[in-house]
Protein backbone atom coordinates (compact mmCIF):
# COMPACT_ATOMS: atom_id res chain seq x y z
CA UNK A 1 0.00 0.00 0.00
CA UNK A 2 1.58 3.13 -0.86
CA UNK A 3 1.61 6.36 1.22
CA UNK A 4 -0.58 9.13 -0.42
CA UNK A 5 1.60 11.76 1.43
CA UNK A 6 4.37 10.38 -1.14
CA UNK A 7 2.25 11.19 -4.48
CA UNK A 8 2.12 15.31 -3.37
CA UNK A 9 3.93 16.53 -6.49
CA UNK A 10 1.44 14.98 -8.50
CA UNK A 11 -1.47 16.61 -6.92
CA UNK A 12 -2.28 20.45 -7.51
CA UNK A 13 -2.72 22.73 -4.70
CA UNK A 14 -6.07 23.45 -2.87
CA UNK A 15 -8.02 26.40 -3.47
CA UNK A 16 -6.83 28.84 -1.04
CA UNK A 17 -6.20 32.70 -0.40
CA UNK A 18 -3.32 32.50 -2.34
CA UNK A 19 -4.66 30.64 -5.50
CA UNK A 20 -5.72 33.91 -6.38
CA UNK A 21 -2.22 34.68 -7.52
CA UNK A 22 -1.75 31.18 -8.94
CA UNK A 23 -4.16 30.98 -11.43
CA UNK A 24 -7.72 30.86 -9.84
CA UNK A 25 -9.15 28.76 -12.78
CA UNK A 26 -6.19 26.12 -12.61
CA UNK A 27 -6.35 25.20 -9.31
CA UNK A 28 -9.96 25.05 -8.98
CA UNK A 29 -10.35 22.60 -11.56
CA UNK A 30 -7.42 20.71 -10.56
CA UNK A 31 -8.74 20.94 -7.23
CA UNK A 32 -12.43 19.35 -8.19
CA UNK A 33 -11.14 16.87 -10.31
CA UNK A 34 -8.51 15.42 -7.17
CA UNK A 35 -11.28 15.92 -5.01
CA UNK A 36 -14.02 13.42 -7.15
CA UNK A 37 -11.31 11.19 -8.48
CA UNK A 38 -8.86 11.13 -6.31
CA UNK A 39 -10.63 11.84 -2.30
CA UNK A 40 -8.33 8.81 -0.40
CA UNK A 41 -4.96 11.25 -1.45
CA UNK A 42 -7.03 14.90 -1.45
CA UNK A 43 -8.32 14.41 2.03
CA UNK A 44 -5.10 13.21 3.87
CA UNK A 45 -3.19 16.24 2.12
CA UNK A 46 -5.36 18.89 2.50
CA UNK A 47 -4.46 21.75 4.62
CA UNK A 48 -6.27 21.75 7.98
CA UNK A 49 -5.45 25.81 8.24
CA UNK A 50 -4.96 28.34 6.26
CA UNK A 51 -8.51 30.37 6.51
CA UNK A 52 -11.71 30.05 5.18
CA UNK A 53 -11.76 31.96 2.32
CA UNK A 54 -9.89 29.35 -0.21
CA UNK A 55 -12.44 26.34 0.37
CA UNK A 56 -15.40 29.23 0.82
CA UNK A 57 -14.40 30.70 -3.05
CA UNK A 58 -14.16 26.70 -4.21
CA UNK A 59 -17.50 26.24 -2.82
CA UNK A 60 -19.03 29.28 -4.08
CA UNK A 61 -17.64 28.59 -7.91
CA UNK A 62 -19.22 24.64 -7.40
CA UNK A 63 -22.27 26.31 -6.15
CA UNK A 64 -22.59 29.02 -8.49
CA UNK A 65 -22.52 26.67 -11.40
CA UNK A 66 -24.94 24.60 -10.07
CA UNK A 67 -27.42 27.27 -9.60
CA UNK A 68 -26.92 29.19 -12.82
CA UNK A 69 -27.49 25.49 -15.00
CA UNK A 70 -30.52 24.98 -12.95
CA UNK A 71 -31.65 28.72 -13.37
CA UNK A 72 -31.23 28.60 -16.66
CA UNK A 73 -32.91 25.62 -17.56
CA UNK A 74 -36.01 26.57 -15.13
CA UNK A 75 -36.08 30.40 -16.69
CA UNK A 76 -36.52 27.64 -20.27
CA UNK A 77 -38.97 25.53 -18.77
CA UNK A 78 -40.86 28.28 -17.21
CA UNK A 79 -40.65 30.96 -19.72
CA UNK A 80 -39.26 33.37 -16.89
CA UNK A 81 -37.49 33.59 -13.17
CA UNK A 82 -38.81 32.21 -10.54
CA UNK A 83 -37.72 34.58 -7.70
CA UNK A 84 -38.59 32.14 -5.37
CA UNK A 85 -34.81 30.51 -5.88
CA UNK A 86 -33.46 33.48 -4.52
CA UNK A 87 -34.63 32.66 -0.57
CA UNK A 88 -32.75 29.15 -1.23
CA UNK A 89 -29.61 30.62 -3.32
CA UNK A 90 -29.35 32.79 0.48
CA UNK A 91 -29.65 29.55 2.18
CA UNK A 92 -27.35 28.12 0.20
CA UNK A 93 -24.31 30.64 0.70
CA UNK A 94 -24.72 29.95 4.56
CA UNK A 95 -24.78 26.54 4.40
CA UNK A 96 -21.09 25.54 4.87
CA UNK A 97 -20.88 27.68 8.30
CA UNK A 98 -23.77 25.87 9.99
CA UNK A 99 -23.22 22.25 8.36
CA UNK A 100 -19.83 22.65 9.36
CA UNK A 101 -20.33 23.93 12.83
CA UNK A 102 -23.15 21.06 13.50
CA UNK A 103 -20.39 18.40 12.34
CA UNK A 104 -17.95 19.85 14.32
CA UNK A 105 -20.16 20.00 17.36
CA UNK A 106 -20.94 15.99 17.12
CA UNK A 107 -17.47 14.91 16.45
CA UNK A 108 -15.56 17.26 19.35
CA UNK A 109 -18.65 17.16 21.71
CA UNK A 110 -20.75 13.51 21.20
CA UNK A 111 -17.80 11.67 19.95
CA UNK A 112 -15.42 13.46 21.69
CA UNK A 113 -12.87 13.50 18.55
CA UNK A 114 -9.89 16.51 18.07
CA UNK A 115 -10.04 18.94 14.82
CA UNK A 116 -11.24 21.97 14.36
CA UNK A 117 -13.74 24.12 12.85
CA UNK A 118 -11.76 24.99 10.36
CA UNK A 119 -10.76 21.27 9.14
CA UNK A 120 -14.26 20.96 9.35
CA UNK A 121 -15.26 23.86 6.82
CA UNK A 122 -12.58 22.75 4.69
CA UNK A 123 -13.99 18.96 4.43
CA UNK A 124 -17.65 20.29 3.52
CA UNK A 125 -16.52 22.90 0.94
CA UNK A 126 -14.08 20.50 -1.13
CA UNK A 127 -17.06 17.78 -0.94
CA UNK A 128 -19.51 20.53 -2.56
CA UNK A 129 -17.35 19.70 -5.82
CA UNK A 130 -20.11 17.39 -6.43
CA UNK A 131 -22.37 20.66 -7.42
CA UNK A 132 -20.15 20.94 -10.49
CA UNK A 133 -22.60 17.58 -11.80
CA UNK A 134 -25.54 17.51 -9.42
CA UNK A 135 -27.82 19.58 -12.52
CA UNK A 136 -27.83 16.62 -14.14
CA UNK A 137 -30.56 14.98 -12.96
CA UNK A 138 -29.74 10.84 -12.08
CA UNK A 139 -26.57 12.22 -11.63
CA UNK A 140 -27.10 14.74 -9.27
CA UNK A 141 -29.41 12.86 -7.38
CA UNK A 142 -26.36 9.83 -7.13
CA UNK A 143 -24.23 12.78 -6.20
CA UNK A 144 -25.53 13.22 -2.84
CA UNK A 145 -24.47 9.93 -1.72
CA UNK A 146 -21.25 10.84 -2.87
CA UNK A 147 -21.06 14.02 -1.37
CA UNK A 148 -21.98 11.97 1.93
CA UNK A 149 -19.30 10.02 1.25
CA UNK A 150 -16.79 12.35 0.87
CA UNK A 151 -17.63 14.22 3.42
CA UNK A 152 -17.33 11.22 5.76
CA UNK A 153 -13.87 10.03 4.96
CA UNK A 154 -12.71 14.02 4.67
CA UNK A 155 -13.99 14.57 8.22
CA UNK A 156 -12.66 10.74 9.56
CA UNK A 157 -9.33 12.02 8.14
CA UNK A 158 -9.49 15.07 9.67
CA UNK A 159 -11.31 14.62 13.06
CA UNK A 160 -9.13 11.01 13.15
CA UNK A 161 -11.93 9.07 14.03
CA UNK A 162 -13.88 6.19 12.52
CA UNK A 163 -16.10 6.55 9.46
CA UNK A 164 -19.05 5.48 11.40
CA UNK A 165 -18.85 8.38 13.89
CA UNK A 166 -18.21 11.03 10.85
CA UNK A 167 -20.94 9.46 9.01
CA UNK A 168 -23.46 9.82 11.95
CA UNK A 169 -22.08 13.28 12.23
CA UNK A 170 -22.91 14.05 8.92
CA UNK A 171 -26.23 12.29 9.06
CA UNK A 172 -27.14 14.37 11.89
CA UNK A 173 -26.18 17.57 10.21
CA UNK A 174 -28.34 16.47 7.24
CA UNK A 175 -31.38 16.03 9.03
CA UNK A 176 -31.07 19.03 11.46
CA UNK A 177 -30.48 21.01 7.88
CA UNK A 178 -33.63 19.14 6.51
CA UNK A 179 -35.71 19.95 9.82
CA UNK A 180 -35.06 23.87 9.95
CA UNK A 181 -35.27 23.83 5.91
CA UNK A 182 -39.13 22.98 6.40
CA UNK A 183 -39.68 25.08 9.53
CA UNK A 184 -38.49 28.60 7.64
CA UNK A 185 -40.27 27.20 4.54
CA UNK A 186 -43.52 26.48 6.79
CA UNK A 187 -42.88 30.32 8.37
CA UNK A 188 -42.27 32.03 4.94
CA UNK A 189 -45.69 29.66 3.62
CA UNK A 190 -47.44 32.02 6.58
CA UNK A 191 -46.60 35.07 5.38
Amino acid sequence: MSDPSSDNTKLPDPVEANSFSSGLLRGFIGTAKTVLFRPRTFFPTMPVEGGLLGPYVFFLLCTSIFFGVTLGVNMVAAGGFDYRILPMLLVALCMPFVSSGIIFFVLTRVFNTTGSYEASFRVVCYASAVNLLAWIPLVGFIGQFYEIYLSTLGLAIVHRTTMLRALVAVVATALAVFLAVIYFAELLMAF
